[in-house]
């Protein structure tokens, strides 16, 4: 069983221990079936480029409130937002969960990039 999904049997369970749950940096959602095909990829390009980077992605479909509230329950500082719009266009959602701040659209090349600037430095 993958880490995120135990993850997610986990909070489904409201079992989460207090030291997991507030330690991931970006929480990935995902909107739609190529959407979540191309997060998994991304995530994973994303994890070899920053592996200090504590990188969670949505185990399972579900609609936009309910990723987010998962999102916002991680401890996240950010999340990052794929849906197929974004996936044409090759750019994913940057939002601020922690902070001030609106979102952006990161280019999927640049996007490590952004991320090392605000959350592995910063």
């Amino acid at each position: 069983m993958g880490i995120e999904r135990l993850i997610l049997l986990l909070e489904t369970l409201e079992q989460v221990p207090e030291e997991i749950a507030r330690q991931v940096d970006v929480y990935l959602c995902a909107f739609g079936e190529a959407a979540e095909l191309a997060a998994l990829a991304l995530s994973e390009k994303v994890r070899d480029q920053l592996p200090n980077l504590r990188l969670q992605i949505n185990a399972g479909a579900g609609s936009f409130k309910s990723q987010f509230k998962k999102a916002d329950k991680s401890g996240a500082l950010y999340a990052l937002i794929l849906g197929d719009d974004e996936l044409a266009r090759q750019v994913i959602g940057f939002k601020p969960l922690r902070g001030q701040g609106e979102q952006q659209n990161i280019a999927f090349d640049a996007l490590a990039a952004h991320l090392a600037t605000c959350v592995v430095q910063g």
